[in-house]
């Protein structure tokens, strides 16, 4: 018989935002806009998930319970959206959670601040990506029963694990060690392998190339 599949915490197949985003349009300008919030999107799921299982203090099965959740209110969102369009998906989210945000999250800019015209449009960009995985783990949150208080220090804990991110890929100069180093954080959360997926022609997001 094959692998059960329902047993496999649906976290390392398709990101947040290549779901999303896959169909905004063609052409390398947007190819490389959507390769960015992959990525960011990858990032930001796993901070979220890393700093739930420390503040609250899951288990295996909770954390996976907690993926699940997310991934199905993404699934949500994408039915939404091709059924009504992507801002009133947006807004249908945004109703969903803002009883749960009594403050936006905005993803830490790190010390490599933009500088640039471009540089701004990318950390918008980011910034967009990194509220709504937020968004969906708030959804997931409040469906296992986590309070308000309790989503707040996530939230937290989620900006800290990103800070800690973009340290390690500072500290070793090259972006694959540091998805090595969250991928390997969230292997021991589930207790399986967690490799990171990346996208064929994705090149440094967060540092330079080596």
């Amino acid at each position: 018989m094959g692998k059960s599949r329902a047993k496999r915490p649906a976290y390392s197949r398709q990101s947040v935002q290549n779901a999303v985003t896959q169909q905004l349009g063609a052409g390398k300008a947007k190819k490389v806009v959507l390769l960015n919030r992959e990525a960011i999107g990858w990032v930001v799921q796993r901070c979220a998930i890393a700093a739930a299982h420390d503040i609250l203090q899951l288990g295996q099965c909770d954390a996976a319970v907690l993926t699940l959740k997310m991934n199905n209110a993404i699934s949500r969102y994408i039915l939404d959206r091709n059924r009504y369009g992507e801002p009133m998906a947006r807004k249908l989210l945004e109703k969903a959670t803002a009883h749960l945000m009594p403050e936006e999250f905005l993803l830490p800019a790190g010390k490599k601040m933009p500088r640039t015209k471009r540089e701004f449009e990318t950390f918008a960009e980011w910034r967009d990506t990194a509220k709504m995985e937020i968004r969906f783990f708030v959804i997931a949150a409040e469906e296992m029963g986590f309070t308000t208080e309790q989503i707040e220090a996530v939230k937290r804990g989620t900006k800290e694990k990103y800070q800690l991110f973009l340290s390690w890929v500072e500290e070793s100069g090259s972006e694959k060690v540091a998805y090595e180093r969250l991928s390997k954080t969230i292997e021991d959360i589930y207790g399986m392998g967690a490799m990171p997926e990346r996208t064929d022609g994705l090149g440094p997001i967060f540092g330079k190339a080596v």
